[in-house]
Formats: structure tokens, C-alpha cells, sequence
């Protein structure tokens, strides 16, 4: 029988799962792979891996895993939530470590994990799991912030997923099985890593053809609840003791790191451009200030990509709000420049509030800023709608670098 199995069923289910992504139809989300709930303090959320995280059956991760997960994680915390996900087809837990974002993992507050499908089609052995997933969570635990909760998810029933015709109680799902049993157990000795057996109700994942229109979305919804209803008790206590990856995130960020990335938009002294100027302008008329701006802190100036009001297209860094503005990943208010002696004073701007603008690696290289001549009370101005309109910023230099060049702009008065 093990000579049977090696040499002939392994090899035939192994190749029908490697040929089936491409014979599927389903749609999958091609937008940016981030999702979020508004709030101006937000907890960061990874989602990671295959299965229901790569978002089969829609085609944005708003509809899928990530945009669900942010709003019902936001209803039952109250605070905003910003989910990124890392989710490949081709993702199994012997390249799983490679395919994770390493660099960036010590500024999420948890990890949602979500393996296991590929490798339970592929009938991976129960060892190379154990081993593979030992790999993993030593790399988060290792590279994640020290108060970052870890979710791992139990294996989605491959007989559940239609496309795969598997039946019920078959040795794919035995497999399935095996893997959450070593899960638990991995998990049991381990702090800060929770393990949560995948959501019976969301069977009807990636159904074809007889799925009743919205089945797809809402499986994704079940999951999401799922994972909110886990972790948002545990989000709650890790930001009462003042242990989330909130304080790693918001510490300065150095000089090179932020003009190596500013370099790579080419954005820099390139024409104007509608997108950004029609969101300036709109930040300005909703919060309801004379001014606003987008503005990119180079080396030694801030340079205005997009303005309206009483500014000119580039100032001295020196004594600039906008240069205080990226040192965290925060808000930033200054109710009345004029009594603040950090910054240069100007008789047309005494209000300025501002909100940093990151690169998707999460590099700070600006703000999306308003002022305004008279002094206003910082609860004047509607933060959580300023990071909204920071956050459309952000999607938008997600699109693409910007055409290097040189632009002419009209000179207006005044400077900040």
C-alpha cells in the first residue's frame, strides 16, 4: 500500500491540484491587497497565506477576507483597523518563510495565519507540516513586535471546496485533520499564538455554478467574524497594557530610509496631477480650512506635489509642521503656530494639522496637510476623515511612480 500511494495516488493528486488553479474560472482580487475601517489609531492586522485569505470568487479585497475582517474587527473594538494581506495560490508550508514580508512584520499587532489547503491536496506528510509550521511561527515570533498576536487558522475542509471534488471523509481530508490536530498542539506551547479551528458555516467557499448568488461573499464574512470575535478580546488587552506593535511603527524613521523611498516614486519636482490635486482640494473644502496640501519632505525642503491656499510650491525643512508631522505615523495638530516655537511663523497660517503619508512598506515621506490663518482647537478639525483622505493619497501613489520631470508653478504668496 505505501508503495501504491507514493508512487501513484500522490503524484495524480499533486498534479491535478497543481493544474487546477488555472482551470478554476474564479475570479481573484487584483486591487492593492490592503483593506481598512476608519479610525485615527488603528490596530495593523496581517493576514497571510493561502485558501480564503487569497480571496477566491471576488475581485477585491474589500469583498474578501481583509475588507470583512476590518470592519467587524473595528465594530467590536471601536478603533480603525488596517488589514494587509499576503496571500498566494502557490503558498504551502515548505515556502511559506520565504513568502513572508520579514521586514515589515514588527509593525503588525496581530498575524492571521491561514495554511494548510494546498498542503493537505498535495497530501503533504504529517512530519513536513510539523516541521514547516515550527519554521513559521519561529520566524513571526522571531521578527514580529514582541506584543503581536499570532492566529493560526485551522485547515479549511478540502471537501468543502467544490472545485476540487473531494470527497467527504476522504484521506485529503484526513490529511486536513491531522494538520489542525498538530496545530492545537504546536500551539498549546507556544505564548501569544492562538490556534482557531476554521468556521464550519463557511462551507460554501468558492461553490460554483449552484452557489446562490452572495454565498462567496458571505463565507468570507463568517471567516471574518470568526477571526474578530478571536481576536478583538486579545487586541483589547494588549492595547490596555500598552503592548502593541503601535510603538515600534510610530518611532521616527530615519532620513535615508525615507529620500531612498521618495527616489523610487520619482515623484519629487514631476508636473501636477489631477488625482492628487482633485483630493487636496477636497480635503480642504470638507474640514474647512483657507489651505491644503500634499506635501513631500525631501532632504532639505518641503516640497508641495499638490496646494491651495496661500502657499508656495516649496519651503526650508527647517521649522516646518510637516517635518515634525512624518516623525510618527500619527496625527499631528498644532493649534496655534504662532505660540509654538518649533516651527517658522507666517502670518497666513497659525492652524495646521496634518496626517503622514506612508509608501506601501510603510515608509513616511510626507502629509497630506491643512491650515488656516486663525487659531483653531484641535478638536476643531475631523482627524479620523483627514487619515480617510491621507489614506486616498496613499492608493493612489500605490498606482504607479509618477513621470519624473519639472514643473512651473505660479507663484503665490505666503509659506509655512
Amino acid at each position: 500500500m505505501p508503495s501504491i500511494l507514493h508512487h501513484c495516488i500522490l503524484p495524480f493528486l499533486r498534479g491535478r491540484y497543481n493544474q487546477v488553479g488555472g482551470r478554476l474560472g474564479l475570479p481573484r482580487p487584483d486591487d492593492n491587497p490592503r483593506a481598512h475601517a476608519p479610525g485615527i489609531d488603528p490596530d495593523r492586522i496581517l493576514v497571510f497565506g493561502n485558501g480564503a485569505a487569497v480571496g477566491w470568487g471576488v475581485r477585491s479585497h474589500d469583498l474578501a477576507l481583509p475588507g470583512h475582517l476590518a470592519r467587524k474587527l473595528s465594530h467590536r473594538t471601536g478603533r480603525g483597523v488596517d488589514v494587509e494581506v499576503v496571500a498566494d495560490p502557490g503558498i504551502t508550508i515548505k515556502n511559506a518563510g520565504d513568502a513572508l514580508p520579514g521586514d515589515r512584520l514588527a509593525s503588525f499587532d496581530a498575524v492571521v495565519i491561514v495554511l494548510g489547503v494546498s498542503d493537505a491536496l498535495r497530501l503533504t506528510s504529517a512530519r513536513s507540516w510539523r516541521a514547516g509550521l515550527e519554521a513559521v511561527l519561529d520566524r513571526i515570533c522571531a521578527e514580529s513586535h514582541g506584543g503581536a498576536e499570532i492566529l493560526l487558522m485551522g485547515v479549511h475542509r478540502p471537501s468543502s471546496l467544490r472545485a476540487f471534488s473531494v470527497k467527504e471523509g476522504s484521506l485529503v481530508d484526513k490529511q486536513a485533520a491531522l494538520f489542525d490536530e498538530i496545530s492545537r498542539e504546536i500551539c498549546r506551547n507556544r505564548d501569544g499564538v492562538t490556534f482557531l479551528a476554521a468556521p464550519v458555516e463557511s462551507e460554501e467557499f468558492t461553490r460554483e455554478g449552484d452557489a446562490p448568488r452572495g454565498s462567496v461573499s458571505d463565507a468570507f464574512q463568517v471567516w471574518a467574524g470568526h477571526q474578530a470575535d478571536r481576536l478583538a478580546p486579545l487586541l483589547d488587552a494588549r492595547v490596555l497594557a500598552c503592548r502593541t506593535a503601535r510603538q515600534t511603527r510610530n518611532l521616527p524613521q530615519s532620513d535615508e530610509v525615507r529620500l531612498s523611498a521618495i527616489r523610487a516614486l520619482r515623484i519629487l519636482d514631476s508636473p501636477h496631477e489631477k488625482r492628487f490635486d482633485d483630493i487636496v482640494e477636497r480635503t480642504r473644502v470638507l474640514l474647512g480650512t483657507a489651505g491644503a496640501a500634499f506635501s513631500v519632505i525631501d532632504e532639505d525642503r518641503v516640497w508641495n506635489k499638490s496646494f491651495t491656499g496661500s502657499m508656495v510650491q516649496e519651503a526650508p525643512l527647517r521649522g516646518a509642521m510637516c517635518g515634525e508631522t512624518i516623525r510618527s505615523g500619527t496625527p499631528f495638530v498644532v493649534p496655534d503656530v504662532w505660540h509654538d516655537d518649533r516651527f517658522v511663523t507666517h502670518p497666513a497660517v497659525r492652524f495646521y494639522a496634518g496626517h503622514p503619508i506612508e509608501t506601501p512598506e510603510g515608509v513616511r515621506i510626507g502629509a497630506l496637510c491643512v491650515m488656516d490663518p486663525e487659531p483653531r482647537g484641535v478638536d476643531s478639525v475631523d482627524l479620523v476623515l483627514l487619515r480617510e483622505l491621507a489614506l486616498s493619497v496613499q492608493r493612489e501613489l500605490a498606482e504607479g511612480v509618477v513621470p519624473a520631470g519639472s514643473v512651473t508653478s505660479d507663484e503665490v504668496v505666503g509659506a509655512y
